[in-house]
C-alpha cells in the first residue's frame, strides 16, 4: 500500500480550508484537514514543498512511523505551520487505513465507548436576552451544554466584569440544569482569571476556557488555588507536549486541543490516554475553521475514548449553505433530541471531497480579528 500521489489545495466553500489528498498504488484516497486559520497559504506551502515530497513511495499503513518521521526529523519541531501540515497527513493516512480495513476509524481506535458524542452549542451574543433566546433554541433540540459568551463585536475590547455579570444573569434565567461554558480567550492575567473564576463559582460552570494565555502553564496554579471551577485549555497548543504539564499536574479538567493543529488523530488519542489517568476529560476544539474533514476525525476519536467530556459543534451547512455541502459529503451528523453527533459506519473517516467542486472555490485572503484595549494597546485574540 505504497503512497503514489499526494496533493494539497485550499478551497473556500464559505471559508478557507487547507485540504490534503493522499493516494495509494491500489487507488485508495485519504483526506486530511491542515487548516490554520489566517495562515492557510503558509501551511499549503509547507506541505507542497517540504512535507508531501517526503511521503512518495512510503507505506501508507505505517501511520505512527510517518508521524514520528515528520515530527522529529524536521529538527525544529512543532509550531503551528508544520504541525497543521502534519495533522492533514495523519488524518489522511488514518482515512486510508480505515478504507483498507473496511472499517470506520473509531473501530481501529478500539471501538465505540458511547453511542454518540454530546456537543455544546455557541449561544453567545451582545445582550443577555439574545443569549438566553439562543440557549432556549438549543435546549429545544436536546442540547444542554451551552457556551454563553457575552461579546461585543469580535474586534472590540472584552470587559471581564460584564462577562461575569451576564453569565450570572443567564444562569438565573435558565435555572440550574443546563451546563454553561465561558471562554475568555486568554484575555486575563492570572489574578484577573482567578477573580473571574471565583466570581463565577455560583453559576456552576461546566468549564471556564482559555482563562490565560498559553505561554505559562504555572499560571493555572493561581486560578486553581482560588476557585473550584473546572478549567479547559489547549486550542492554542500546536505541540502535544505543551499540554502535558497541565494534565500531569491536574491543573485543568478538559483537554481542548485541535486535531488540525496538534498533529492529527495520533497525538490526540495519546493525550486522551494520559488524561484518563489524571481525571482529565476531552473537549476537543471544533470551530468553523476546522474543516468538515477535521471535525469528522475529531468525532471518531470522541467515540472511541473512555474519558470523552464534550465536543464543540459546528453545523457547517447552517453557516455556509450549499457550497460546503457541494464540496464535502458524509461525515458527522447531529442526532436531534440527543444533544449529540455520530459518524456513519462507512470505512475510514466517512467523509468524501468533490475535488472539482473544491477547486472551483478559490482561496481568498481573510483577516483575523485584531482587538485593542480602550487605551489602544493590543489585546489577545
Amino acid at each position: 500500500m505504497r503512497i503514489t500521489e499526494t496533493d494539497v489545495f485550499v478551497t473556500r466553500p464559505g471559508r478557507n480550508y487547507v485540504t490534503v489528498r493522499i493516494e495509494t498504488a491500489d487507488g485508495l484516497v485519504g483526506w486530511g484537514d491542515a487548516t490554520l486559520n489566517g495562515r492557510e497559504k503558509a501551511v499549503e506551502a509547507a506541505l507542497e514543498h517540504h512535507v508531501l515530497p517526503e511521503l512518495q513511495g512510503r507505506e501508507a499503513s505505517r501511520v505512527e512511523d510517518v508521524w514520528q518521521m515528520l515530527f522529529r526529523q524536521t529538527y525544529w519541531r512543532g509550531g503551528p505551520v508544520l504541525n497543521s501540515a502534519l495533522s492533514g497527513v495523519d488524518m489522511a493516512l488514518w482515512d486510508i487505513k480505515g478504507k483498507r480495513a473496511g472499517l470506520p476509524v473509531y473501530e481501529l481506535l478500539g471501538g465505540r465507548t458511547r453511542e454518540y458524542a454530546s456537543v455544546y452549542r455557541h449561544c453567545g451574543a451582545p445582550t443577555v436576552d439574545e443569549i438566553v433566546d439562543n440557549c432556549r433554541a438549543a435546549l429545544d433540540r436536546g442540547i444542554d451544554h451551552l457556551r454563553v459568551n457575552y461579546h461585543p463585536q469580535t474586534d472590540q475590547y472584552l470587559d471581564l466584569r460584564r462577562v461575569v455579570e451576564s453569565t450570572r444573569q443567564v444562569r438565573e434565567a435558565l435555572g440550574p440544569d443546563p451546563e454553561l461554558i465561558i471562554d475568555i480567550h486568554g484575555r486575563a492575567d492570572p489574578i484577573e482569571a482567578a477573580r473571574v473564576a471565583a466570581d463565577l463559582e455560583p453559576a456552576r460552570l461546566f468549564f471556564l476556557e482559555d482563562a490565560v494565555r498559553p505561554e505559562n502553564p504555572d499560571a493555572f496554579e493561581t486560578i486553581r488555588s482560588h476557585a473550584a471551577v473546572p478549567l479547559a485549555m489547549g486550542e492554542l497548543f500546536t505541540n502535544p507536549w505543551e499540554m502535558l504539564p497541565l494534565v500531569e499536574r491536574e491543573l485543568v479538567d478538559y483537554i481542548r486541543t485541535d486535531l488540525a493543529h496538534v498533529g492529527g488523530i495520533t497525538p490526540a488519542r495519546k493525550l486522551a490516554a494520559v488524561g484518563e489517568h489524571h481525571y482529565v476529560r476531552t473537549a476537543f476544539h471544533g470551530p468553523p475553521d476546522l474543516s468538515p474533514i477535521g471535525f469528522a476525525a475529531t468525532v471518531h476519536v470522541d467515540l472511541a475514548i473512555p474519558n470523552f467530556g464534550i465536543q464543540e459543534m459546528t453545523e457547517y451547512e447552517t453557516i455556509y449553505g450549499e457550497p460546503i455541502a457541494e464540496v464535502f459529503s458524509g461525515g458527522p451528523s447531529f442526532i436531534e433530541g440527543t444533544g449529540g453527533v455520530d459518524v456513519p459506519d462507512d470505512p475510514g473517516l466517512g467523509i468524501e471531497v468533490d475535488e472539482d467542486a473544491a477547486r472551483g472555490y478559490e482561496y481568498e485572503r481573510s483577516h483575523l480579528p485584531k482587538p485593542r484595549n480602550p487605551d489602544g494597546s493590543v489585546q489577545d485574540w
